[in-house]
């Protein structure tokens, strides 16, 4: 908002035509799912979703979500040898049966992970719920046949069909979009440099609603904001980058190249 009430107040800066939209919650993974980019109407985009100065991201996970069902047989524990089916164990057998290195915990960089994110159960009946992530398609790929034929192999094992699993896809690595051209890339490096920030790319271990509105036709990569220590209770943000994303947000529109 800062950058817009700037650029209205300074007529004289020259500059294209300028498209703003403002998204839902995009932690819930789904913030640009209805996003209509022809509405939208723009070539290219950026969102503002980075963390420290100088952050300039265009590859990210590609992302999944998993839900996991467990049916069980709950009988009176003196009389359940050879009868009962615990729902809540399976689901901790199920868990511990995923690949204990490949948790976010273990790994880094360009590593894929498996991370429960919720877990409830009885005897009767548990669930767990999983996100998926990988930056290789084909690792992506691999990881959910991996969790769906392990499911497969309960069910064999148990001779029921005791395990039910959905998994979907969230979004996808923008890397895949923006490798084609990197004219938005480019864009916002020579505009850092313009207003003395050093441009720091890196692989974004998560995503941004710019991974969806990149595969929906707009390449959109993602630009710092500010924000330190996110997702915990130590988050902060600096108010001296945020003056500074400004500062490259009104470089950048001026350095778009336009129609005459």
């Amino acid at each position: 908002m800062e950058t817009l009430q700037y650029l209205i107040a300074h007529p004289e800066i020259k500059h294209g035509d300028i498209v703003v939209a403002f998204g839902p919650d995009e932690e819930i993974g789904t913030g640009a799912d209805h996003f209509n980019t022809k509405d939208f109407g723009a070539d290219l985009a950026y969102t503002v979703d980075g963390g420290s100065l100088g952050e300039l991201q265009y590859e990210t996970f590609n992302a999944a979500a998993a839900t996991v069902h467990f049916n069980g047989t709950n009988v009176h524990p003196a009389e359940a040898k050879n009868m009962m089916v615990n729902a809540a164990q399976l689901a901790m057998d199920f868990h511990e049966a995923l690949p204990i290195a490949e948790r976010p915990e273990k790994t880094d960089g360009r590593d894929g992970f498996y991370m429960l994110t919720d877990m409830a159960g009885t005897p009767d009946s548990a669930d767990l719920s999983y996100i998926i992530r990988d930056f290789d398609h084909a690792n992506f790929e691999s990881r959910k046949a991996f969790i769906k034929n392990l499911a497969d192999e309960f069910n064999q094992k148990y001779g029921a069909e005791l395990v039910e699993i959905n998994i979907f896809d969230q979004y996808y690595n923008m890397g895949e979009v923006l490798k084609d051209d990197l004219t938005p890339v480019e864009l916002v490096k020579t505009a850092m440099q313009k207003v003395g920030i050093t441009p720091n790319s890196f692989p974004v271990r998560g995503g941004t609603d710019g991974s969806k509105i990149s595969f929906l036709g707009t390449p959109t990569p993602n630009i710092f904001a500010g924000p330190e220590n996110m997702h915990g209770r130590f988050e902060y943000v600096s108010l001296q980058t945020m003056k500074k994303a400004v500062e490259l947000l009104i470089q950048i529109v001026q350095d778009v190249p336009t129609e005459n």
